[in-house]
């Protein structure tokens, strides 16, 4: 589904801009303990990135963007971060955290996983999609 969410800084992303690239799309909470011990498999996977790909997380607790600065800045999250609305979570049928879409370079979804992934996993997937 179609989105525009703003990043931290107040830009906004839309998955049309995203167009071209191959998309993990990972929606998570601060809350959520399992997305906290996931962080690095996403730090990993967003320093080996290619040109044709991209690591996105949709936050779902984003009523407070200080809250969440302060969060990203405190745990070093270097991946671009969005600030998730519930039509979004709701469009992408979120139920659970984490959740992760993969989004090939036309804009489809290809596959997507609920539950803590692995970097190993999370690079596969990613390198599947076609561009």
């Amino acid at each position: 589904p179609s989105f525009y969410l703003l990043t931290l800084d107040g830009a906004r992303v839309s998955l049309e801009s995203l167009r071209g690239k191959r998309v993990a799309l990972h929606f998570w909470a601060t809350w959520c303990g399992v997305c906290r011990r996931e962080e690095g498999a996403l730090g990993a996977v967003a320093k080996t990135l290619d040109r044709d790909e991209a690591v996105y997380a949709v936050v779902a607790d984003s009523d407070d963007v200080e809250k969440v600065s302060d969060y990203v800045a405190r745990e070093h999250i270097d991946y671009p971060v969005l600030l998730g609305t519930s039509e979004v979570l709701a469009a992408y049928h979120v139920e659970a955290f984490p959740t992760t879409y993969y989004v090939d370079g036309t804009g489809r979804i290809g596959s997507h996983t609920v539950g803590m992934a692995t970097r190993y996993s999370i690079r596969a997937r990613l390198g599947m999609l076609p561009h």
